[in-house]
C-alpha cells in the first residue's frame, strides 16, 4: 500500500456517521488518510480516480427501489463519475415493509448487468470505512505491484473490437455494443468527437468527454 496521502471527500451529511468516527478512532489503521467534507453534487464519498460511493442501509436501499428514487440516483452518478459503487449495510434480502422481492431482484439485476454499477454488501459502517479506505488507496495510488488489467484477450475481430471499446472509462458491454453498432468499428469509435459520441443512447456528454480525455491523453514518458 502506498505511503502517499489518500484523500477522501465526503458529503457533509456523513460528517457525524460511524464511518467518520471509525476513521478518527483508529488513525493507525488508515495511514495517510485525509478525509474532508465537500459539496458533492451526488454520492456520499468521492474516493478519487473517478470512484464515488453511495452508502445506504439495506432499508433505505429497498425504499429507494420501491419509490423509484434509485434509478435517478444512478443516472446522475454515472453522468458525473466513471465508477459509481453502492455499498449497502445490513441484510439486503431480508423482508421489509412495502417491499416486493421481485422488484428488488430486478433492480439489482438492472444495476449490475445493464448499468455496470456494483453493489457491495457490508455488515456495518466500520467495515464500510475500512473498505472505502482501501478502495481510495487503490484508486489514487494503485495496487502497489503490477497487475494484468484484463486477461483472456479475444483474437477474433468481433469480440476483439468489443473488448477494446469496453476498455474505455464507464463503458459496459451493452454500451460497447451500442457504440460499435453506431460507428461500425472500434477505430471509428476511438476517432469520434465528444459530440458524436454523445449521440449514442446511454452516452452522456460528460461520459463522452471522459472517454475523449483518456483517448487523447499523452502516455507518461512518451516523446510525442
Amino acid at each position: 500500500m502506498s505511503d502517499n496521502a489518500t484523500l477522501i471527500t465526503f458529503h457533509p451529511r456523513e460528517a457525524n456517521t460511524p464511518v467518520l468516527t471509525h476513521w478518527q478512532s483508529f488513525p493507525g489503521n488508515f495511514k495517510g488518510l485525509l478525509a474532508t467534507a465537500g459539496d458533492l453534487d451526488c454520492g456520499d464519498y468521492d474516493l478519487g480516480g473517478g470512484v464515488v460511493v453511495e452508502r445506504k442501509s439495506a432499508t433505505d436501499f429497498s425504499l429507494a427501489v420501491m419509490d423509484k428514487r434509485l434509478f435517478g440516483e444512478i443516472g446522475k452518478l454515472k453522468s458525473s463519475y466513471d465508477h459509481p459503487i453502492y455499498i449497502v449495510e445490513g441484510d439486503l434480502y431480508q423482508g421489509r415493509f412495502h417491499t416486493e422481492p421481485t422488484v428488488i431482484r430486478e433492480a439489482i439485476a438492472w444495476m449490475t448487468v445493464m448499468q455496470g454499477v456494483p453493489i457491495i454488501p457490508s455488515p456495518g459502517p466500520e467495515f464500510t470505512a475500512e473498505l472505502m479506505f482501501v478502495m481510495a488507496s487503490q484508486a489514487q495510488h494503485g495496487m502497489g505491484h503490477p497487475v494484468v488489467m484484463r486477461s483472456g484477450k479475444p483474437f477474433d475481430p468481433v469480440n476483439g473490437q468489443r473488448y477494446l471499446v469496453e476498455g474505455l472509462p464507464g463503458i459496459s458491454e451493452p454500451l460497447a455494443r451500442a457504440l460499435l453498432d453506431h460507428f461500425g468499428s472500434a477505430s471509428t469509435v476511438f476517432a469520434a468527437s465528444v459530440d458524436d459520441l454523445a449521440q449514442v443512447a446511454g452516452i452522456s456528454p460528460q461520459a463522452a468527454a471522459r472517454m475523449r480525455k483518456v483517448l487523447d491523453a499523452n502516455w507518461p514518458g512518451s516523446r510525442a
